[in-house]
């Protein structure tokens, strides 16, 4: 076993899988680089115990290997880099150390290159739809459940083919029934979520994740089916508004202290909302909002049509 493992992915279940692959039935702590300083971890994994014992640390959201823009001291600090090079080329035997980031590894980094070369590095794909199957179908046989393949890659179409949001719609069900038993294509269809919902989330994704081509052909699909564009607009500002709240909140709040003041249920929500803390400045964030805000007088005196503007701020945001 190595003692440091690097991992990516941008499943969150997919991340805890292969850390409890990792870990074993040994106890792990658990520590965010949003909140906590890389200090802190390595003083934390340099200490020996007096009894020998192997200790595990897992790494959330170790944006310092990933190539996102940040704005933080932390990212931006070259010291904070050479006191975990320095660690890396002599670490404690007995910490097994795993960075994990929903985010792809800056490969051109010195200290993804170390990892690489010297320790583990585990990048993490989406699945295929098949494969989703074939992980949710033995989830649910493991629990004492019945599903039939009909029924199952209705979720998973309703889900987008995104394992995550797979899990979570299975969750939901599982609470419905309440126990072991044969789950029904009538009822599931009443539980999960519809596709038109999900595609207005991917459509957000697309637009925050900057990808341009990807906003504007879901957004005609999304015209398509007759969703009003000032709908879509909302969904962008109460997105935008979010990720500004939350990077002003991650050093001030915990993680369910964020949760609870922004109305989160999943945890892979908040995830996603810190990821894109260190794709966005705080100045690019307020400036959206006043352009939006913007664009929305101009729609309400009518200077401008709500498709235009909804397709003026795609454009503005994924330049």
């Amino acid at each position: 076993m190595k003692n440091i493992y690097l991992i990516s992915s941008s499943s969150i279940h997919l991340l805890d899988d292969k850390i409890k692959d990792i870990v074993g039935n040994n106890s792990y702590t658990t520590f965010d680089l949003n909140s906590l300083s890389i200090d802190d971890i390595l003083e934390e994994a340099a200490y020996f115990s007096l009894f020998d014992d192997k200790k595990y640390l897992i790494i959330k959201n170790a944006n310092i290997f990933s190539a996102s823009k940040s704005t933080t001291k932390e990212e931006s600090s070259t010291k904070k880099y050479d006191k975990l090079i320095k660690y890396l080329e002599d670490p404690n035997p007995n910490t097994i150390l795993i960075f994990t980031l929903n985010n792809k590894v800056d490969s051109k980094k010195k200290i993804v290159k170390i990892i690489k070369e010297q320790y583990e590095y585990i990048e993490i794909n989406d699945l295929k739809p098949k494969e989703i199957f074939n992980k949710v179908i033995n989830i649910l046989n493991n629990e004492k459940y019945k599903i039939d393949s009909n029924t199952l890659y209705y979720i998973i179409n309703n889900s987008l083919n995104n394992y995550d949001l797979v899990i979570n719609e299975i969750e939901k069900i599982k609470l419905y029934y309440g126990k072991p038993c044969e789950i029904k294509y009538e009822d599931v269809i009443n539980i999960v979520s519809r596709v038109l919902e999900d595609n207005e989330y991917k459509f957000v994704d697309a637009v925050m994740d900057k990808d341009l081509k990807n906003s504007y052909k879901i957004c005609d699909d999304l015209m398509l089916e007759s969703i009003p564009p000032q709908k879509l607009v909302t969904k962008i500002y109460y997105q935008v508004r979010n990720v500004l709240l939350v990077k002003e909140m991650m050093n001030k709040c915990s993680e369910k202290e964020i949760m609870s003041k922004l109305g989160i249920g999943y945890d892979f929500q908040l995830e996603k909302l810190l990821n894109y803390t260190y794709k966005f400045s705080k100045e690019e964030l307020e400036s959206y909002i006043k352009m939006i805000g913007d664009f929305d007088y101009k729609v309400k005196n009518g200077k401008i049509g709500n498709l235009l503007a909804l397709q003026l701020i795609i454009m503005k945001i994924c330049a």
